[in-house]
């Protein structure tokens, strides 16, 4: 009897954890939506909602005075995203080597060579992502705005 009954306490006090995680869910963003994002976007500088060549939604923005684009990926339809690329890109391209000296230094935002010197930094949804986490990544972009910057003018 002593037995059932730590079980069944046991189960009701993991049943109320469930649920309050459950409460918690309503802050867990299972895709990106574009209005949600550009709330969000605006907190860190100037920002608008466009549409890329693709027809999914897009934002333009400027953070730090670094301007930069978030790409909607995985869209059914135009809607229904499955992730987010930050991007910004300069039209002096690039090398290799400089590409690799900026991986090697920073993790979150990564450089790759070629065709305009260009830094990207990918948020994926699956499984879902809380809005405080989203603003973190947005944290993450504008704290390396400056480096960006610093390091493509050469400094």
């Amino acid at each position: 009897m002593r037995a059932s009954l730590s079980i069944s306490i046991a189960g009701l006090v993991l049943a109320g954890a469930v649920s309050a995680a459950r409460a918690q869910d309503a802050d867990v963003l299972q895709q990106p939506d574009p209005a949600t994002i550009l709330e969000i976007a605006k907190g860190f500088g100037s920002a608008r909602i466009e549409k890329d060549d693709n027809g999914d939604p897009m934002i333009a923005g400027r953070i730090e005075g670094v301007k930069y684009v978030i790409y909607f990926y995985g869209c059914e339809d135009h809607e229904n995203c499955r992730s987010l690329q930050f991007s910004t890109g300069y039209t002096d391209p690039l090398t290799a080597d400089q590409a690799n000296a900026w991986n090697a230094r920073y993790r979150w935002v990564k450089a790759y060579s070629g065709g305009g010197s260009n830094f990207k930094m990918d948020v994926s949804f699956a499984g879902g992502i809380t809005k405080a986490n989203l603003e973190e990544q947005f944290s993450n972009w504008n704290a390396m705005a400056g480096n960006i910057k610093d390091f493509v003018n050469g400094k």
